[in-house]
């Protein structure tokens, strides 16, 4: 894809460390609740970050590349973003210059802190151009060096709702993003909300464990979804962002 990153190794040459299985699953915000508590029952929240605000700012090129990719149902594809805690920024879990790649079910992501300082804007922190963006990733061993794309552009802020859990050997993640909404990056942000974008995810090293399983009696259903592709169509709509 036109991002010209290093993409990580492939799932077969990867350590088992590196790359994980990735559910999916949306669901309507009023089935939150009852998940929420299905998942209280089977795994511990997570220690760290039990609950808090995400939010993200994605890059993609003139021509949507990455936004393609996702709503093209790709079995290969990437996305580049900028991603930090807390509302406003939590400066304790940091600003992250992240590359989550996937190969089919299985993604590896990898991330480096961004150096967050400066004037803050409206967000809590400066949102890199490209020509900054490049010169961040120059020093990014783990995401490999440029060249990119000249296009490549802040093209979208997603925010939401996370709770987080994590079985006691961590080798299961589940995470409920709820209130998702969607912003232009350029100016005040503006926050809509994204149709259908609440989802369950689950990430795992192998099969899920038993007491995981029977998520269909609760009427989810595991599917490619995108937050991404999703927030994309709220701002763009979604025959013109197709369009390029």
């Amino acid at each position: 894809m036109a991002l010209t990153l290093r993409r990580p190794r492939s799932p077969g040459e990867a350590a088992d460390a590196d790359w994980r299985e990735e559910r999916k699953y949306p669901l309507p915000a009023s089935r939150a609740p009852l998940l929420t508590a299905w998942l209280d029952a089977r795994l511990p929240r997570d220690s760290q970050y039990p609950l808090g605000v995400v939010t993200s700012c994605y890059y993609d090129t003139a021509t949507l590349d990455s936004y393609q990719e996702s709503a093209d149902g790709e079995f290969t594809k990437q996305k580049l973003r900028l991603r930090w805690y807390g509302d406003p920024v939590d400066p304790y879990a940091g600003v992250w210059l992240e590359l989550k790649s996937r190969d089919g079910a299985r993604s590896v992501k990898q991330r480096v802190r961004y150096p967050s300082s400066g004037v803050p804007n409206q967000l809590g922190l400066i949102i890199p151009d490209r020509d900054e963006l490049t010169r961040c990733l120059a020093d990014f061993t783990e995401l490999g060096a440029p060249p990119l794309d000249p296009t490549l552009q802040p093209t979208v802020l997603i925010r939401y709702q996370r709770i987080r859990w994590q079985s006691t050997d961590g080798t299961v993640r589940a995470s409920l993003d709820t209130s998702v909404r969607a912003s232009n990056p350029r100016g005040a942000p503006i926050w809509l909300p994204v149709p259908d974008g609440d989802v369950l995810e689950l990430k795992s090293r192998g099969d899920l464990p038993p007491q995981m399983a029977h998520l269909a009696r609760l009427g989810l259903r595991r599917t490619a979804h995108s937050k991404y592709a999703l927030a994309v169509e709220t701002l763009y709509g979604g025959e013109s962002a197709r369009a390029g």
